[in-house]
């Protein structure tokens, strides 16, 4: 018993001690990386610099230990760089070989219809990520191919890219990821959405139709108002008769668009008493972002309301419709109780 009580111990104090020599090697490891990249970081920094503004050298070949740390620098100069600056790095990358080394990486991580394994996904990640910065036009076929990986990253990262690179015959693919991730990684599949927002705006149909998740559609909902988007008004109507939550991005988003053919409904949402406030308050809100007149009687009502949130929506909305609006909250500055009063004077007083 003993024995086996002191091998135990012994067994322990050998574990411990790997462990701790494991620490070691990691900080001597992580502290190698930092003090090199210290080092070739300025180096490479200036060397970008001086290609870009053509007071330097060409960048025609790199030393094996300084391509990570060009490709971090460039990618961070990448991200603030417009118009022919841009380009000019973009191109330069491709030309060192950074761009062909992400599509192999991208392209062979797929074996017929299986995958590496999860260790090569970090090599993947990088290369989509790559990708998605440079945004070369031969990189669409090994971009098309990340939209199956089965790492999330990869494959939003991927969908990003050919929202804005690829052409309509890989649309479909992308709002597919998009739908596939938006509860697993809604911030992921809101980029994505974004993009498509940007780039194809009539792709956010699908996403906003009756058979999208919910999760989807809130995200479309919320792109297609905050990028004033007025095509997708009729279906952003048809969400105010879904569930609260999407009826309240859908309410806000028409809004946002300053949607006119949308106050009926708007006006029938706010005064709804069976919704939920948020839903609601944000139809109000929404009324008085159009600002027509015919929502006047509705506001007017929704000021005396007792939830304190659609008196404040309605007593901001009554500010924006000029002397009508005015006219109502002066009245209601006089009310007799008094939680009316205060904010119809607060809005006054803005």
């Amino acid at each position: 018993m003993n024995g086996l009580l002191e091998g135990a111990v012994a067994g322990l104090v050998a574990a411990v001690g790997l462990v701790a020599l494991a620490i070691v090697c990691i900080r001597t490891v992580v502290g190698r990386r930092r003090r090199r990249e210290s080092r070739l970081r300025p180096q490479a920094e200036s060397a970008i610099a001086s290609f870009l503004t053509d007071s330097g050298p060409a960048l025609a070949a790199v030393e094996r230990g300084e391509r990570a740390t060009l490709l971090e620098v460039a990618l961070e100069m990448l991200a603030d760089l417009l118009g022919g600056e841009r380009a000019r790095l973009a191109a330069l990358l491709e030309e060192l070989g950074y761009v062909q080394q992400a599509i192999s990486a991208l392209s062979t991580g797929r074996h017929g219809r299986s995958w590496r394994p999860a260790r090569g996904s970090g090599v993947r990640r990088r290369a989509a990520e790559l990708l998605a910065a440079v945004s070369p036009v031969v990189a669409v076929p090994a971009l098309t191919v990340g939209l199956d990986d089965p790492d999330t990253n990869v494959r939003t990262t991927c969908a990003r890219a050919l929202a804005g690179l690829g052409g309509d015959d890989v649309t479909a693919s992308v709002v597919a990821v998009a739908e596939r991730d938006a509860i697993g990684a809604p911030g992921a599949a809101a980029e994505v959405v974004l993009a498509l927002g940007r780039s194809r705006p009539q792709a956010l149909a699908p996403l906003l139709g009756r058979e999208a998740p919910p999760e989807a559609k809130a995200v479309a909902a919320t792109v297609a108002g905050q990028l004033r988007l007025p095509e997708h008004a009729p279906l952003l109507r048809a969400c105010l008769g879904e569930r609260d939550e999407l009826a309240a991005v859908a309410a806000s988003g028409l809004g946002m668009i300053g949607d006119v053919d949308s106050v009926a409904a708007l006006t029938d949402l706010a005064g709804d008493s069976r919704r939920a406030p948020s839903a609601r308050a944000a139809a109000t809100a929404a009324l008085g972002s159009i600002g027509d007149s015919s929502a006047l009687p509705m506001l007017d009502c929704l000021l005396h309301a007792t939830d304190w949130s659609l008196r404040a929506c309605a007593a901001a909305a009554l500010s924006r419709l000029g002397n009508p609006g005015m006219a109502a909250l002066r009245r209601a500055a006089i009310s007799s109780r008094p939680d009316v009063a205060v904010q119809a004077e607060a809005a006054l007083a803005q």
